[in-house]
């Protein structure tokens, strides 16, 4: 007698993730009833950026709530942005901090101001 192998997993088509937003790709995932997250586990998920790339690949069966890995590229992709930026190269020079005495005080008020103070006289005990 041949044993059963067990309840198949239901499978679900995965959807086309590239160009959307990394929030967008999630939330289109979970309606496919898919997990998009990074390809880095212990990283915490991309919410910034546009989808360069999936795993697995657009119209291929994966089991339901399996994940799906997606890869970002930083940049909103919207009018107006330039996507990727490189660093500036060479890199600004720092800085230019110069030091010096500082500036003299300034002199003070003309005129004097006297102060008096009274002093009683200390009476010293009598000796014996």
């Amino acid at each position: 007698m041949a044993s059963s192998p067990g309840p198949q997993p239901y499978l679900v088509t995965v959807p086309n993730l590239i160009g959307l937003s990394a929030q967008q790709a999630r939330d289109f995932a979970r309606r496919a009833q898919l997990i998009a997250v990074g390809p880095d586990p212990d990283a915490l998920p991309s919410v910034h950026g546009v989808v360069s790339g999936q795993s697995p690949a657009a119209g291929s069966l994966a089991a339901r709530w399996s994940s799906v890995v997606i890869w970002t590229l930083r940049g909103g992709g919207g009018p107006g942005d330039a996507g990727v930026r490189e660093p500036r190269n060479p890199n600004p020079p720092p800085l230019a901090v110069s030091v010096h005495d500082p500036e003299p005080l300034p002199d003070p008020p003309m005129g004097h101001v006297t102060v008096e103070v009274a002093v009683e006289p200390v009476e010293e005990p009598a000796g014996d």
